[in-house]
């Protein structure tokens, strides 16, 4: 059975880590995000050299924005998303924790563009939300969007049937194994709103994340839940497929 990973920044990875990690779990398919046109140019370029194990997603991460970054850069990602028909739109989103206020209407514009855009494309949106979970999903269902993923989701848990009931889906990341925060979520939510992933090469608290660590996710969530490590891979290869429009 395929294990999806379903938000990596492959791009970062040097070419050598990428053939090793594919190379140690033949199962492994790697969603990979992109923050902008120039990472989506090589994110591209990874799933033409490895197909159906790199799907390519295009967006402009909202922290572009307190870098200088512009709506105009934005519109230069979706371009290229568009013109090479991606099935997945992100790193997009909004961010009331890491990013000024300042940058709330600027965010709210670019994120609104690729809204438009995956529902255009009929593509997933992969979501980057932190302390805008709420708006963030609010936004994306009014906009028109049938397949989303809050990332590396340790959002609000009442908001988690929220996202069930839209048909999006919540990210389980490696950080659970030390974040606490993170385990209740995988604890309170349902495996059917579940769907695991890396953000890889992130550095989170001196854990250097790998794709190589989705399937260790799934068995921490499967004794958090006291089931089978078949039974969660199960579920996350059926709502992986079917956030992909694979399924």
């Amino acid at each position: 059975m395929l294990i999806y990973d379903m938000h990596s920044h492959l791009y970062e990875h040097s070419d050598r880590e990428i053939e090793e990690i594919l190379e140690a779990d033949k199962t492994l398919v790697i969603v990979a995000v992109s923050d902008d046109a120039s990472s989506l140019e090589r994110t591209w370029s990874l799933h033409e050299a490895y197909d159906d194990r790199v799907i390519p997603c295009g967006g402009y991460h909202p922290w572009n924005l307190k870098e200088g970054g512009s709506v105009e850069e934005a519109r230069r990602a979706a371009r290229l998303a568009e013109r090479l028909g991606v099935r997945c739109i992100g790193e997009v989103g909004l961010d009331r924790k890491f990013l000024p206020g300042s940058t709330w209407s600027l965010q709210v514009e670019v994120y609104k563009l690729f809204i438009g855009l995956a529902r255009e494309l009929g593509a997933m949106l992969n979501i980057h939300a932190p302390g805008a979970w709420r708006d963030a999903l609010e936004m994306a269902v009014e906009g028109g969007v049938e397949r989303g993923m809050l990332h590396w989701y340790t959002g609000p848990q009442d908001l988690i049937m929220s996202i069930a009931e839209a048909g999006f889906y919540a990210s389980i990341n490696p950080a659970i194994r030390i974040q606490e925060k993170h385990r209740g979520i995988a604890s309170l939510a349902p495996l059917d709103v579940l769907v695991f992933e890396s953000d890889s090469p992130y550095n989170y608290r001196g854990l250097r994340l790998s794709p190589l660590m989705v399937r260790e996710s799934m068995e921490t969530v499967a004794r958090i839940k006291g089931v089978s490590l078949d039974t969660v891979m199960e579920r996350a290869y059926m709502n992986s497929r079917r956030l992909l429009g694979l399924s």
